[in-house]
């Protein structure tokens, strides 16, 4: 569901294309106006299709763009068993089946650059634009200039480092993703390494926090949080250093954040998150009696909402947000199936009862008795499935949280606590998160110790499945973990008897993800390494 929004803006739209469209523009304009007034930089930096939506055309914002999500079916998070993808996923899922066996040919297609790729350079140009132009227009006030500036520096880091995560290996002398920071015509960046990009990112950062000091934008700023201020810049340098391995500032930064924004929202408590039943399905035994039942329900007030409803959720710092694009509709795994308290975490009861995977495949695995009108699952094909395969996240209608949350301060504070071996001020933190995760305080501080593994365990019931690549390269990168996704694959995702064991290791060097030909070979850049 994608529903259109009307929004203001002060400028007019810049169409989105390819990395190389955007090497070739020319920099004095914006949309269809010649920069001339600092008024226009304020509405550019300003404008909420930088991360709320996906672009703005005639003063409407359409919701969703699907940044990150190519990583989605890669994970150890998910998992499509070969029984239920052949016998129930078959005809809808192609692109994502070819990506969940570590397979380049839909990661590399120009057709799917609309992920990520497309959009981040985009916003990464507009941001280069507002600092080419930030002392060459009229001027207003020293304050909105300053304002400019600072938003502008953080997104350039923003996005830059969304692409580090995505296309580079963890390693500081891996090939990085460069830095694009001019607006020169036809001028390609060179990759140079990762410890590079990085360098660039802090940098921008530091000059970013220097920038919005000067121009008061020091409290957090809840009714236009897509506009970032020092608290905003404060969580996104504890994510990129917790993603570094450096606990220490990550600590500092997240505490920080948290001093100036630490609502969590208590959603089991929310009308907008109430949960309404509207399919039950019969599972049948051998003699065709009902054995069980699937009851599927849906938060429809949150839903119907769309992206207001992000656009209102409290907890975030940056209201960024990713459509489920490739792989949305993957089932969880196992491994992720046994981490819940199903019976009282609020998250599973709320975010996993909608059975998305299993609503993907009822035209193939549910039967309507004819008798009585009701809906069935037989024995036989009830065989064919796992218990976790008719469960994945749905919330924000199919959109999942890229941009900041209280929930990941929390998240971060605590892990760092249990590495530097304050377990017992990690439980406690942990324990003001689970709160107002779980249905009573009770379940929610039950055996709770702080343990790293034990932060480690929460964060991916609380980030969920999108943000467990991102989790395991980091881990791999920073802790050597060891962290190896296999599974079982289909080498004909028609046939049964073509299953093997696939196993990714923690050094396998399609940890980065490739690069769409068509890019690479317009920049000039070497495609990744392993990739079919």
């Amino acid at each position: 569901m994608k529903k259109i929004y009307t929004i203001i803006v002060l400028l007019g739209a810049i169409v989105l294309g390819s990395c190389s469209d955007f090497l070739d523009e020319t920099t004095d304009k914006s949309g269809s106006a010649y920069i001339y007034h600092m008024d226009q930089l304020y509405g550019l930096t300003g404008s909420t299709d930088l991360y709320l939506f996906s672009n703005v055309s005639d003063g409407e914002g359409i919701s969703g763009t699907a940044y990150l999500t190519e990583a989605l079916p890669l994970s150890d998070a998910v998992e499509l068993t070969p029984e239920f993808y052949v016998y129930g996923l078959l005809a809808g899922e192609p692109t994502t089946y070819d990506t969940y066996c570590w397979k380049g040919e839909s990661l590399t297609a120009s057709m799917n650059m609309m992920w990520t790729w497309t959009p981040v350079w985009e916003r990464i140009y507009r941001f280069n634009t507002v600092l080419e132009y930030l002392d060459k227009v009229i001027q207003t006030t020293e304050a909105i200039r300053n304002q400019v500036e600072g938003e502008a520096r953080f997104g350039r880091a923003y996005y830059h480092f969304m692409l580090l995560t995505q296309y580079c290996l963890w390693g500081d002398d891996k090939p990085g993703i460069g830095y694009r920071d001019n607006t020169t015509t036809g001028e390609v960046p060179g990759r140079e390494t990762v410890a590079y990009t990085l360098e660039h990112i802090y940098e921008d950062l530091r000059l970013a926090e220097e920038a919005l000091i000067k121009a008061g934008r020091t409290t957090f700023d809840r009714t236009h949080n897509f506009r970032p201020t020092v608290p905003t810049l404060q969580a996104f340098r504890a994510r990129v250093a917790l993603y570094r391995g450096d606990y220490e500032l990550a600590l500092s930064n997240a505490t920080e954040a948290l001093k100036a924004h630490s609502t969590l929202v208590d959603f089991k408590d929310d009308p907008d998150y109430e949960l309404e039943p509207w399919w039950f399905i019969n599972v049948l035994d051998e003699e065709g009696e009902v054995v069980d039942v699937i009851e599927i329900s849906s938060m429809f007030a949150l839903d119907d909402m769309d992206t207001e409803a992000v656009a209102k959720y409290e907890e975030l710092y940056l209201p960024n947000i990713s459509w489920e694009g490739m792989g949305g509709t993957c089932p969880i795994s196992e491994s992720f199936y046994k981490l819940w308290d199903q019976e009282n975490d609020a998250r599973w009861i709320h975010f996993y009862s909608s059975c998305t995977p299993l609503l993907m495949a009822s035209g193939s695995l549910v039967e309507t008795d004819t008798n009585t009108y009701e809906d069935y699952i037989s024995h036989e094909k009830w065989q064919r499935l796992k218990p976790w395969n008719l469960y994945s996240y749905s919330r924000f209608a199919g959109n999942s949280l890229v941009g900041m949350t209280t929930a990941e301060m929390y998240l971060i504070k605590a892990e760092c606590e249990a590495r530097s071996g304050e377990t017992g001020m990690a439980a406690e933190t942990l324990k003001t998160l689970r709160r107002t995760r779980f249905m009573d305080d009770a379940s929610a501080e039950v055996g709770v110790t702080g343990s790293v593994q034990e932060v480690l365990d929460e964060r991916l019931r609380e980030m969920g499945a999108f943000w467990r690549f991102y989790d395991v390269k980091r881990l791999n990168g920073a802790e050597n973990a060891g962290i190896y996704v296999r599974r079982e694959i289909l080498t004909d995702p028609t046939d049964l008897s073509t299953r093997i064991q696939l196993e990714i290791a923690s050094d396998d060097p399609r940890w980065a993800l490739p690069f769409y030909t068509f890019e690479a070979a317009t920049m000039g850049w070497e495609q990744n390494g392993g990739w079919e």
